[in-house]
């Protein structure tokens, strides 16, 4: 008897809790929402509030390159030799970074990941600061000098964009300057979620 009325007292005793389980489990539920927000949608709304705004924005300077270089070209004719010889000294300015509108925003749970472009030159000039010429046999007509210009120009931001876009320190830069305008659209260094910075190139290769 002792032991029918011992397996009674369990069989109430585990119904009672089950039914207790089933009762509070929607209030448990609730509780523990407000205590602990959801991360992945306070993740998704900043990542929306950061693609709306990199859409909208243009393109971000990052880093500015000045140096001071020297063109020389030189003209030969058949039998006369050197016909034409120029120099020019310059200064050669530029502004590189990228393009905003090019940035893609990715969300994994509560972290953002903005994949940014390759670097790019905003802007660029060559500025003639001095120009030396012997051009007795074959004049210098404004329209060969600027055609020079234009090509050497080419080469320097040719140069400039590859010699940049390969630096650890012109990236590091970049984020920089970037975290420094994102951080004016949504407030960063909290806990709710964190920002990661990938180039673009690398996340279509995988």
């Amino acid at each position: 008897m002792k032991a029918l009325l011992r397996w009674l007292g369990r069989t109430l005793g585990a119904a009672l809790t089950l039914v207790l389980v089933i009762v509070l489990l929607p209030h448990a539920s609730r509780f523990a929402s407000s205590v602990l927000p959801d991360l992945s949608d306070t993740a998704v709304t900043a990542s929306a509030t950061l693609a709306r705004n990199l859409q909208q924005s243009a393109r971000l300077e990052t880093t500015l390159a000045e140096e001071e270089g020297v063109l020389e070209s030189s003209t030969n004719a058949l039998f006369l030799g050197q016909v034409q010889q120029i120099t020019v000294h310059y200064t050669y300015r530029a502004s590189l970074g990228i393009d905003l509108s090019k940035v893609q925003v990715k969300v994994a749970g509560n972290t953002i990941t903005l994949l940014l472009p390759e670097m790019e030159v905003l802007s660029d000039s060559l500025t003639p600061e001095e120009i030396s010429k012997d051009d007795f046999w074959y004049p210098l007509t404004e329209e060969r000098l600027q055609t020079l210009l234009n090509q050497e120009q080419e080469r320097c931001r040719s140069y400039y964009l590859e010699e940049h876009s390969q630096s650890d320190q012109a990236w590091a830069d970049a984020i920089a300057v970037l975290e420094s305008t994102v951080s004016q659209w949504i407030t960063l260094g909290n806990d709710r979620f964190t920002i990661e910075y990938a180039p673009l190139a690398q996340a279509g290769e995988s």
